[in-house]
């Protein structure tokens, strides 16, 4: 897949070895503060000594290159320590979301066959260590060890991680080299909203190639202070959280779980700068901005991607001091395809979805798979430096990508004559009423404009007449009470939309159900139909 040789050739894709670049930065900035993690305060030189004592001992319990290591645990250094240590021996890292229960960690493991695996052992009342045990008995696998991260008193058959203040690392083991920069460095697991998890196999070069990309793009320097916000299992949480700040020389405030008023505080006491997260955090924080919070110092840059982010947000941020985009990426592109800098107009930061990055191509085509004109609504197929080499299941790669390299994601969007893109949902995602198509996304943005929803979703709702009709499903804002329809309509009207697309039933919902990366799950939308008349039309 994709265009190596072409790609490095145009400067586009790095030789740089992914397994060298910590050791590289510590050697240029070895007492600078790397990581910030609750109290704790982590040189370059310190994250460095300790990635290669875990990789000292990851090489003496006979791990050799290739080989997976499966990771599962909020956000702790340990997660960023096992995935580097795994690069700087040649394996590769399988980091996965906590909220993964045992029937979806019993896919992954079935598919990813590790030979380590590393979890924190307990969160709440869930015990991950015994849920792991008992899924890689069911599963037939047999790790060659399994790091129990901050064990406690639960240890058994699990090791704990080597710590950060052992001894040095100077006796250790001759290591293997790092992999190549085109060799897979990183699985993703995708979150599908209906299907199995999928695997998404990332190369050192691409996932290099996004952290370029964004410095580039957003002009960001070591200067800059990062939040990592999400999940560190995800590649915004490892790239924009991590690896970005690394290559810069720059500093990183890791959150161990998401805390609107801890993270308000932290940002004022650390000077954050930069933030690439879900929608959701960010309007958690213009909330609090909003209602006066962190006056000595606010975010400055949040780029938010992950699920649909409605213009509106992006206008609230800007009034409050934050310069805020919407982003366009995805695990398979090892990140951002598209993206709006800080110094861009409002307008083109709140109303698209960025301007494609250099390096990538992104082509709207019919249903024929046929290039569309500048401004027509089709389906999104792309190509890119940072693309995954493949999914680990063959039949999945055969369905999504042609021979002539074009990723299909299953998005549906377009891009105008000067480049800029807007996703318009996913392929699956338009609403046929009466042969009239339209984009769901469309009425969700317009729907979250009003004051006194939280969030909205909608839905092709089957009809006899008109084959599908729109259901609108909302959260509240708090103290919001329900009085009809009547007012969201006429701001649906407000907005000078076509009466076809006004919502024909609604239902007010507590929460929207969604996929651990925040993406409204449809589907069950879709079930909830049958479940919860409508509250008018």
């Amino acid at each position: 897949m994709g265009r190596p040789e072409d790609y490095e050739s145009r400067g586009l894709l790095t030789r740089e070895r992914l397994g060298l670049c910590l050791p590289t930065a510590a050697a240029r900035w070895p007492e600078r503060e790397l990581m910030l993690f609750d109290s704790d305060r982590l040189s370059y030189r310190e994250l460095a000594e300790w990635t290669m004592r875990v990789a000292a001992d990851l090489v003496a319990h006979g791990v050799a290159p290739g080989d997976r290591i499966l990771i599962q645990a909020p956000n702790r250094p340990e997660v960023a320590v096992i995935q580097c240590a795994a690069w700087r021996i040649g394996a590769i890292a399988v980091p996965v979301i906590p909220v993964y229960r045992q029937r979806e960690m019993r896919q992954i493991i079935t598919d990813a066959r590790p030979t380590v695996i590393a979890a924190i052992p307990h969160i709440g009342s869930r015990r991950f260590c015994d849920e792991l045990d008992e899924t890689m008995t069911e599963c037939g696998v047999e790790p060659l060890l399994r790091y129990a991260i901050d064990p406690g008193d639960h240890l058994g058959a699990w090791t704990p991680v080597p710590a950060r203040d052992a001894d040095s690392a100077s006796s250790a083991p001759h290591l293997p080299e790092p992999a190549e920069p085109g060799a897979c460095h990183l699985i993703l697991y995708t979150s599908g909203t209906t299907a199995a998890p999928k695997g998404a196999m990332l190369t050192g070069a691409g996932i290099l190639s996004n952290c370029s990309s964004m410095a580039r793009s957003l002009g960001l320097t070591e200067r800059d202070v990062f939040v990592a916000g999400s999940p560190i299992a995800h590649v915004a949480g490892m790239a924009m959280g991590v690896l970005l700040p690394m290559s810069l020389g720059a500093r990183t405030v890791m959150l161990p779980a998401w805390d609107p008023d801890a993270a308000v505080s932290l940002i004022e006491r650390e000077r954050a700068t930069f933030m690439s997260s879900a929608p959701v955090f960010l309007s958690d924080l213009v909330d609090r901005y909003e209602a006066g919070a962190g006056e000595a110092h606010r975010l400055t840059i949040y780029m938010a991607g992950g699920a649909s982010t409605a213009p509106n947000l992006i206008e609230r941020a800007e009034a409050v001091g934050i310069k805020a985009s919407r982003i366009y990426g995805m695990t398979e592109t090892a990140g951002v395809c598209a993206l709006s800098r800080p110094d861009d107009p409002l307008e083109r930061r709140s109303q698209t979805d960025g301007h494609v990055v250099f390096g990538t191509e992104l082509e709207i085509v019919d249903a024929q798979r046929v290039v569309l004109g500048a401004g027509e609504l089709g389906e999104v197929r792309l190509r890119s430096p940072q693309l995954m080499t493949a999914y680990t299941d063959p039949q999945v790669t055969a369905e999504q990508v042609d021979l002539d390299g074009w990723f299909y994601p299953g998005d549906m969007g377009r891009v105008d004559s000067s480049g800029w893109f807007t996703m318009g949902g996913r392929t699956k995602d338009i609403i046929n009423r009466g042969g009239e198509k339209f984009s769901a996304q469309d009425i969700e943005h317009a729907l979250a404009s009003h004051p006194d929803i939280a969030a909205a979703a909608v839905v092709g709702a089957p009809n006899e007449r008109f084959g599908e009709i729109v259901a609108a499903f909302i959260e509240l804002r708090a103290g919001v009470e329900w009085s009809g329809p009547d007012q969201l309509v006429r701001h649906l009207e407000t907005q000078q939309m076509a009466r076809q697309k006004l919502p024909a039933s609604w239902h007010v919902v507590d929460r929207l159900p969604t996929t651990p990366t925040g993406k409204v799950q449809k589907q069950r939308l879709l079930a909830m139909l049958d479940e919860q008349p409508s509250l008018g039309g």
